[in-house]
């Protein structure tokens, strides 16, 4: 899918997963702090993307970025060579090692872990994710919110504020297990999403599927649809209203 509908679908993970963790850890949900968890949510969705050399992600942050994407798509390819069997036969870059749930679940836990020893990493990953989220959904916001978002200094700031507001919510600092969980979570719906698509994910790696480690899985075929046709359209929409939603619901 693109990014913007990956993004759609993160919301609905930051809005009705991280928002009721936060709350049962003591902060319970207001409207600021529901956006702030929405925008951190969509940001993690995007992060998949990072091992396309033009996806919205990697193209957010110029050279930032796009050194991340680099070193997403080298340890992909390096971990497909050392890993794939004689029935595998693909590039080993985009949607392979960035797409699993086990590559998903090791990011959160080391960007948990991160969180919870040091208040700068969650500042960064909070700003970072926030960047993301604002530069993937300004399409809905009103129009000079939109011009002021497509710009790296406009996004930058509203990033900033969104970070500050993040961790300004919390006595001390967000628990790192919260922010982890909602990176590991994000990533996996983006993967979960593109399942929906004609090329599928490996979403069984690493276990073989038919002989193929890097097997693309997926709904079955007759549900799947091409990237940007109206099904997509559909699933943010769906997401979008979700979110809508769930957060009237905790805040109400």
């Amino acid at each position: 899918m693109m990014g913007f509908s990956h993004a759609t679908t993160g919301v609905l993970v930051g809005v009705a997963v991280a928002a009721p963790l936060a709350a049962a850890a003591g902060t319970p949900p207001t409207p600021m702090g529901l956006l702030a968890w929405a925008l951190l949510g969509a940001g993690s969705a995007l992060v998949p993307d990072l091992d396309h050399p033009s996806s919205t992600a990697t193209r957010s942050q110029g050279f930032v970025t796009g050194l991340l994407s680099r070193g997403m798509r080298a340890l992909s390819l390096a971990v497909y060579r050392r890993t794939r069997t004689p029935a595998d036969r693909s590039d080993g870059e985009h949607r392979h090692l960035g797409h699993t749930p086990v590559f998903a679940a090791a990011v959160g836990a080391v960007i948990g872990l991160l969180c919870h020893l040091s208040w700068w990493a969650t500042l960064v990953t909070a700003w970072f994710l926030a960047f993301l989220g604002l530069r993937a959904l300004r399409k809905v916001a009103w129009r000079g919110l939109r011009t002021a978002l497509g710009s790296w200094p406009g996004a930058a700031l509203g990033a900033l504020c969104v970070a500050a507001l993040f961790l300004t919510a919390w006595d001390n600092y967000p628990p790192g297990w919260i922010v982890g969980a909602v990176v590991a979570l994000g990533m996996i719906v983006h993967s979960l999403g593109d399942a929906l698509t004609s090329s599928g994910v490996p979403l069984a790696w690493p276990f073989t599927v038919n002989g193929r480690r890097w097997a693309m899985l997926g709904v079955p075929r007759w549900m799947r649809f091409r990237t940007g046709t109206w099904p997509e359209w559909v699933v943010g929409a769906v997401s979008l209203t979700g979110s809508l939603a769930v957060g009237y619901a905790l805040v109400a």
